[in-house]
């Protein structure tokens, strides 16, 4: 798999930019597409410098100038991470949100879809609220099972390139800068700020990011069969057992104010896990390391 070329988009956010330097630290060649503004992004031209045989950039205003770029360009693999996430919408986002998670990508697989040999999409466990079918959360979730079914239809007209959906419900790093709630509360907890949970019955089911990666190299590095997939511990965390426990063993205390809002439950579903493939059960203490150290 040394020297194989990945496409990716979305490696400035979250997964995406994990596996872009584990990828690059595993001599894989990439190539990602970014939106100009991400020219000056600190993290990625440190990785451009330390990977400057391997790592190239694709940088665009408009859309149409990715063609240009990508033209001749050899591509064994396509991974998008791309996504504008909101858990909420307003109608002056529909344009954004159907930007960054439908027409992006939809034009990059266009212009690759018959010389690559795997596409693997990550998506979201918002898109099944009954934990199996097409039931969108929020609108965000509508626009990524949209993408999906434009792949499926690739996925018609090319019997030759493999493609996955790989689905999550919510993901742990040490280095976490998203507004999610585990780093909230870590930020909250070193600054001694109290934290607004919705319900003392909020469960979250979180797979490491260590995990994610691990997933798709299972994919890049074996026969998987095409499909959806779903990355998933096989227990739930209770936040409020969680913080319970961290405050018994630290001299410091989380403090949390929790109201009483309805939350949905995380529901089981019967989409398979990756084969291969199992969360890290310690998932809870690794968390808990982040208070305790």
């Amino acid at each position: 798999m040394k020297n194989k070329t990945i496409l990716i988009t979305g490696s400035s956010g979250f997964i995406g930019n994990f596996f872009l330097e584990n990828a690059l630290n595993k001599n894989f060649k990439i190539i990602d597409v970014l939106r100009f503004k991400n020219k000056n992004n600190k993290n990625l031209n440190k990785l451009r410098k330390k990977f400057k045989s391997s790592y190239k950039s694709i940088y665009y205003k408009d859309v149409d100038e990715i063609e240009k770029q990508l033209k001749n360009k050899r591509i064994d693999f396509f991974i998008n991470f791309a996504t504008f996430y909101k858990s909420s919408h307003s109608h002056r986002e529909i344009v954004k949100f159907i930007n960054s998670n439908i027409l992006f990508p939809s034009i990059i697989l266009d212009l690759i879809f018959s010389k690559v040999k795997k596409v693997i999409n990550f998506g979201s466990m918002m898109q099944h609220l009954d934990g199996n079918n097409y039931k969108p959360k929020n609108f965000y979730s509508s626009t990524k099972s949209a993408f999906e079914m434009i792949l499926s239809f690739y996925s018609l007209i090319n019997k030759k390139t493999k493609f996955y959906n790989l689905k999550l419900y919510e993901s742990f790093a040490k280095i976490d800068k998203r507004k999610k709630l585990i780093p909230t509360l870590i930020k909250n907890f070193k600054s001694n700020k109290k934290t607004t949970i919705l319900s003392s019955k909020l469960e979250l089911n979180i797979v490491h990011i260590d995990d994610i990666i691990k997933a798709i190299y299972i994919i890049l590095n074996n026969n998987i069969k095409n499909g959806t997939y779903c990355l998933k511990s096989n227990k739930n965390i209770g936040i409020k057992k969680l913080i319970s426990k961290i405050n018994y063993n630290s001299k410091k205390k989380i403090k949390v104010k929790y109201l009483n809002k309805r939350i949905s439950k995380v529901k089981k579903t019967k989409i398979k896990l990756l084969p291969n493939w199992r969360a890290d059960k310690n998932i809870q203490n690794k968390i808990m390391e982040e208070f305790l150290k």
